[in-house]
């Protein structure tokens, strides 16, 4: 029912945005602001077997319920919920969950004309880690899947310190990259069919070729007019006012460029790409990028051992956490933003002493 969907997946500053942007500039495509609130409405509403239209209303009650999703703004999206109901209700009894959340997206504003739409998508990094549970829940979506340089991807999370991302400890952003990275291949290689891994530098270096190809992925005509999506500039500032667009996408509203590869080779120390190297190891090999240094360090592997493994612990805590009781789950989402600022507290520490170092 509907038509089709797919997901845009990738470290945080590893180029989604770009790839999400093209795809919201596609004539055909219907792509929303970041906004992930799939998996809490999947888990609320999961078992509801006939969506008669008290569920379907029940439903959008939810939705535009304030402050029901974290700091995340459902105002973002921009959907008139009197067109987005009517819409709903005529899938009365014919409908699941998957319809209801893809309805949503389709239903979200964009400064781009629009034709015929002819696929859905959703663009939210922090889906990556619950990949294997959107394959089980989406059977028919397909996944792109963006990898930049691991240490481009964490000088550009380090610049933006103060809008706390993720904190920008070296070890724990490598080897976080080390594990979606191996994430992605491992479902690329299980389904060649729903799977498309691309190279942030391969987009960028190539940006028509690269595009072209993901169209014929998708099954939709390319559209050369996409990569004209810096001329709604003004248009976007005006429609989604948040300083932090300019702040944390200042430079996705220019044409797509090379200017964002190779950051590392004048912002990292010789020490920092060395532990980066070792950490990335044998996947960074497989990506295609050079590391300067493949001799192994025992030093480096006990120093960066802590981080690695709570990177990976709280990757596997959070996809538990996923999958409890909606209620629960909820509680523990809205419960983050202390958890951020304690985060927050040891990250800039932590740099303060590597900048002593």
């Amino acid at each position: 029912m509907g038509v089709p969907f797919f997901f845009i997946l990738g470290r945080p500053r590893s180029g989604t945005t770009l790839l999400k942007t093209l795809f919201d500039a596609h004539p055909n495509v219907k792509i929303p602001p970041e906004l992930p609130i799939f998996l809490p409405l999947y888990q609320k509403f999961k078992h509801v077997k006939k969506w008669d239209k008290t569920q379907i209303l029940s439903f959008v009650d939810h939705v535009f319920q304030p402050n029901v999703f974290n700091n995340r703004r459902l105002e973002n999206l921009k959907i008139d919920r009197e067109t987005f109901t009517a819409d709903l209700l005529e899938l009365e009894n014919n409908c699941t969950i998957q319809d209801l959340l893809i309805k949503l997206n389709e239903h979200s504003f964009s400064v781009f004309p629009k034709q015929e739409i002819k696929l859905v998508g959703d663009k939210n990094p922090v889906y990556s880690i619950y990949m294997k549970r959107l394959i089980n829940i989406f059977p028919k979506a397909w996944f792109i899947c963006i990898i930049r340089d691991y240490r481009d991807n964490y000088v550009s999370m380090k610049n933006l310190l103060d809008v706390k991302l993720e904190a920008p400890v070296l070890t724990l952003q490598i080897a976080r990259w080390v594990y979606v990275t191996k994430l992605f291949l491992a479902c690329q290689n299980r389904f060649p069919e729903r799977f498309f891994v691309i190279r942030y530098e391969d987009l960028v270096m190539k940006p028509e070729e690269s595009f072209r190809e993901l169209c014929a992925f998708l099954s939709i005509p390319y559209a050369p007019e996409v990569f004209d999506f810096h001329k709604k500039k003004d248009e976007l500032l005006k429609t989604f006012p948040n300083p932090m667009i300019g702040k944390i996408h200042k430079s996705l509203m220019d044409p797509v460029n090379t200017g964002r590869m190779d950051l590392w080779k004048s912002q990292m120390t010789d020490l920092e790409v060395k532990i980066a190297d070792q950490i990335a190891g044998k996947t960074a090999d497989k990506m295609g990028y050079c590391r300067k240094t493949t001799k192994f360090d025992m030093s480096i592997y006990i120093k960066s051992l802590p981080m690695s493994a709570y990177g990976k612990l709280l990757f596997i805590l959070m996809r538990w956490g996923s999958m409890l009781p909606y209620k629960t789950s909820r509680y523990i989402a809205l419960s983050l933003p202390r958890l951020v600022k304690i985060y927050s507290r040891f990250s800039e520490k932590s740099q303060a002493r590597s900048q002593e170092k």
